[in-house]
């Protein structure tokens, strides 16, 4: 089967003519291989952007777009640290070290993510830890200790398990730290469902569902599928000019394929 051009999840195999399936033909699949390219931060998703507030001597927000891609927790760390840099939101200690006022982390022990919030200091409480502002910085110490705040919107709150809210809700004098509300969901996509155009079946919904192939490896690793004893769905009788085969979620919507060298082998039992 070949990839349809422009689909992001759509594969054809098309016959050199018209064939005719009867009541009682059967399909299946035989064996799949597709490598996990699925991203889980996507603009077509809509979980890729954030804000923050940076709370110095004039309180500016900034707006981030995250690239397309595949991030665990610490990679959006990196992103977030990045950002930072770029804008000057950081400062550097007397050892050179770059000191950083938010944190995305993992907490393994409370299932969860945390948002670290640290208080930007007063011009003598940064004196008096060797703190210097990069060059290029266009703020100022604050006149009091005020932590700056992350916005986070609901679809991207989903990935690391936070409801849509600014952390901290108000600006604080001390340093924050905030647990995840809910299960951080960094793995938007944990299984595939594949459909088929020959099928039209009364029991399912969508009525072309085919095949389940659950995702147990990591990004960028191969998904090998072998059926020994292949499970069967009947055809809808009728003409037949191609066979479609469409990959999607668990949630039945459209999964974005980056890689599409894809090989999938059906299995066709002609009930004569």
């Amino acid at each position: 089967m070949s990839y349809q051009t422009n689909t992001i999840n759509r594969f054809i195999y098309s016959f050199p003519q018209n064939v005719k399936f009867n009541s009682g033909d059967k399909v299946a699949l035989q064996s799949i291989s597709l490598y996990n390219s699925i991203f889980n931060v996507e603009a077509i998703r809509g979980n890729n952007t954030f804000s923050i507030i940076w709370n110095a001597n004039t309180t500016v927000q900034y707006n981030f777009t995250i690239p397309d891609g595949n991030y665990s927790v610490s990679a959006l760390n990196y992103f977030l640290q990045q950002q930072c840099i770029l804008n000057n939101l950081y400062v550097t200690n007397a050892n050179g070290d770059y000191i950083y006022f938010f944190e995305i982390l993992t907490n393994s022990n409370r299932y969860a993510c945390q948002l670290n919030s640290f208080v930007l200091p007063t011009s003598a409480t940064a004196s008096t830890l060797g703190y210097v502002k990069p060059s290029g910085a266009t703020w100022d110490w604050p006149v009091s200790a005020k932590t700056p705040q992350i916005i986070i919107g609901s679809v991207f709150g989903s990935l690391i398990g936070f409801d849509a809210q600014t952390y901290p809700a108000s600006v604080q004098a001390t340093n924050q730290q905030k647990i995840s509300d809910k299960t951080p969901q960094i793995a938007v996509v944990n299984s595939l469902i594949l459909s088929c155009n020959l099928i039209q079946s009364k029991y399912s919904n969508p009525v072309n569902v085919f095949y389940s192939i659950p995702i147990k490896v990591g990004f960028g690793s191969l998904i090998d599928i072998s059926n020994s004893s292949p499970m069967y769905n009947d055809i809808t009788a009728g003409y037949y000019n191609s066979i479609t085969i469409e990959i999607l979620d668990q949630s039945f919507n459209r999964a974005v394929i980056h890689d599409t060298e894809v090989v999938i082998t059906l299995s066709i039992l002609n009930k004569e």
